[in-house]
């Protein structure tokens, strides 16, 4: 079982140019995806999350307000985000000794449940999204990270135990200390907006499962590279997990 702490958004997904030849609407935010994802496979969790009263989706713990919006071209030009009622999310009871959290509901909120698991002797995995809300403070908090390169350039990994760093095409590695595992990916597909949320479900896992490192790294790689063959966001993860053979 695991507690999860991330965004949920209303992801409005344009492909084409201008005039958009297709538009599609679905729920997303790596919070969100990390819980779809996860719930596929048949892992217990509880998701920390506010959607607002114009959520069209499933049921989810509503607040009053407005949801947030994720909005993007061609799953590569973002054109706005907007984190509305994800910002008011409840410190509510941790039901596990994990916490994946990202920080789409706000470094406060992050820091608060992140400190209710550490006082209770568990693990917390960050995925440092968006890195504006990060501070060094968080670095004590945290036992794994998983950032992007951007991500992993803004913070100072050297105070971590794990990192789990993903590269885009050039697919990831594993860093402890002066340690370093690689894994290339083998193909890519054009819809890479999905990605980075199911290389994230991979690690937490090959967490779970008690896998090696190493082949924590090939089961998210794997995750990541196959939802590149699949538009959307939650639905290019779900997608991943179901065709995979690691999970």
């Amino acid at each position: 079982m695991i507690d999860i702490l991330g965004g949920v958004f209303r992801d409005i997904l344009f492909y084409g140019q201008i005039h958009a030849d297709d538009v599609i609407e679905m729920p997303g935010g790596t919070g969100y995806n990390v819980f779809a994802g996860l719930r596929e496979i048949g892992i217990e969790s509880t998701f920390h999350c506010a959607v607002g009263d114009d959520w069209p989706f499933e049921s989810l713990k509503r607040v009053s307000g407005k949801s947030g919006i994720f909005a993007c071209r061609n799953e590569t030009e973002i054109l706005a985000v907007y984190r509305g009622v994800n910002l008011n999310t409840s410190i509510e009871e941790i039901k596990s000794r994990i916490l994946f959290s990202t920080l789409e509901c706000g470094g406060d909120i992050f820091e608060k449940y992140a400190k209710k698991m550490k006082e209770g002797g568990g693990i917390v995995i960050l995925d440092p999204s968006p890195v504006f809300e990060w501070k060094n403070e968080y670095a004590d908090l945290c036992d794994i990270l998983i950032p992007n390169e951007r991500e992993f350039e803004v913070i100072s990994p050297s105070k971590f135990k794990a990192v789990f760093l993903k590269l885009g095409e050039y697919g990831a590695k594993y860093i402890r200390n002066t340690d370093e595992i690689s894994k290339n990916i083998s193909k890519r597909g054009n819809f890479p907006l999905g990605c980075g949320d199911a290389f994230d479900v991979g690690v937490i896992y090959g967490l779970l499962n008690e896998k090696s490192p190493e082949e924590t790294l090939e089961i998210a790689v794997n995750l990541g590279e196959t939802a590149s063959f699949f538009r959307g966001s939650s639905s290019a993860v779900i997608e991943a997990v179901r065709r995979s053979d690691s999970t």
